[in-house]
């Protein structure tokens, strides 16, 4: 079997015969051989698209030389993306069933993380004053028991945490459930059945914070390693002590139901995006893009948003001091991807309608080194990344 074209089909797992790794595969429901070259072959897996070019060589006796065919045909959702204005890596990606990766050449597939090795990570988050410093929550698999990892040298490298928050039953939210301060000293992790919690020694120990619903999505002030939000049912939170305590914020007027995502901005403290809410009939609610400047004490939404899913933001156009805001919503009546170089004034849609990809408001990011590059998660055909032409 030849996976360099995906090495991370191991699982980070060693071989235990009888079952082999990587794997010949599982949910193997179809197999296909070329009516015009008996030779070649290929089957579906729950992973990938296997096959071969010398199949009759196993009626002498011979071994068939498996390999990937499944370049470019991703099935994996994409929960998080997050992309360091520093370190060898523009991109990180954490993905469902297949733990996430370390871009460090977006043509090819790397390697899965390990050390803890996760079954799926919805969240990821650096320190952006200290882009080394990375943490990651997920599912544990491949014998592992933890749902933490964090890494102080850029990602080559991982550390499980040494204990977690009691209760706890997953790793929290999608894209939302972990964040680390502006100098990567404090942690804010929300897990599921436990208390939202920090830690100031990298995941050692855990202290519930105070004042926040559990689950609640966190995420740190870019500028301030002190303070910390958080968001849940309609109501803004703020921390001014690293995540000890949270206290209500007086805004209003922001979606109470539906998917609500919100980032604050690099090099802008106190500046915060929130995108979200839901058009259901049944769950009547606000449904489009804000932003607050006074670190969520209030919120202004951008009218020309109809509907709202995912922000990001990435760096400034020539010139611009603000970074380029890029978001998966529908603006003026049009569903799609659009990059914004002046703080959402106004906004140029950068696919167009042969250029679709059906779920794409779950996570999205510009590249801080590079103007003009997104990068957004399909639920389905992996991750997407674009270049201005």
């Amino acid at each position: 079997m030849d996976i360099s074209d995906a090495p991370w089909l191991t699982w980070n797992a060693k071989a235990e015969l009888p079952v082999i790794a990587p794997k010949l595969g599982w949910m193997m429901e179809s197999v296909q051989i070329d009516p015009f070259d008996s030779d070649h072959f290929m089957y579906g897996t729950g992973a990938t698209i296997y096959g071969a070019d010398n199949l009759t060589d196993w009626d002498s006796g011979g071994k068939v030389h498996l390999s990937v065919r499944a370049q470019g045909l991703e099935e994996t959702a994409v929960l998080c993306l997050i992309s360091p204005p520093a370190g060898r890596a523009h991109l990180f990606s954490g993905l469902g069933d297949v733990g996430g990766f370390r871009h460090t050449d977006l043509g090819r597939a790397p390697k899965m993380y390990d050390s803890p090795t996760f079954g799926g990570t919805p969240a990821l988050d650096f320190a952006e004053l200290a882009p080394h410093t990375l943490v990651r929550v997920g599912h544990p698999t491949s014998g592992w028991t933890q749902h933490f990892a964090i890494s102080t040298d850029g990602g080559d490298t991982w550390t499980p945490s040494g204990s977690e928050p009691p209760g706890l039953t997953g790793p929290g939210a999608e894209d939302q459930a972990v964040a680390i301060s502006a100098d990567g000293r404090r942690i804010v992790w929300a897990p599921a059945g436990a208390p939202v919690s920090w830690s100031d020694d990298h995941g050692r120990t855990w202290t519930a914070s105070e004042g926040l619903p559990p689950g609640a999505p966190v995420r740190a002030d870019r500028v301030d390693p002190g303070t910390f939000y958080a968001y849940g049912s309609g109501v803004f939170y703020v921390s001014e002590d690293g995540g000890e305590s949270f206290k209500a914020t007086a805004a209003t007027g922001l979606p109470v139901a539906g998917n609500v995502r919100f980032k604050p901005v690099p090099g802008h403290r106190g500046d915060i995006w929130l995108a979200g809410g839901t058009g259901k009939p049944a769950t009547p609610t606000p449904y489009g893009m804000w932003r607050s400047t006074d670190a969520g004490r209030s919120f202004q939404r951008f009218e020309a948003v109809d509907e709202g899913d995912a922000v990001g933001f990435g760096k400034a156009a020539p010139g611009g001091t603000y970074p380029a805001v890029y978001t998966s919503s529908k603006i003026g009546g049009v569903r799609g991807i659009f990059r914004s170089d002046d703080a959402g004034r106004t906004w140029v849609r950068i696919n167009d309608d042969r250029h679709q990809y059906a779920w794409t408001g779950n996570t999205l990011t510009g590249d801080p080194r590079i103007f003009g590059r997104v990068y957004f998660g399909t639920n389905g055909r992996g991750v997407i990344y674009g270049d201005p032409t």
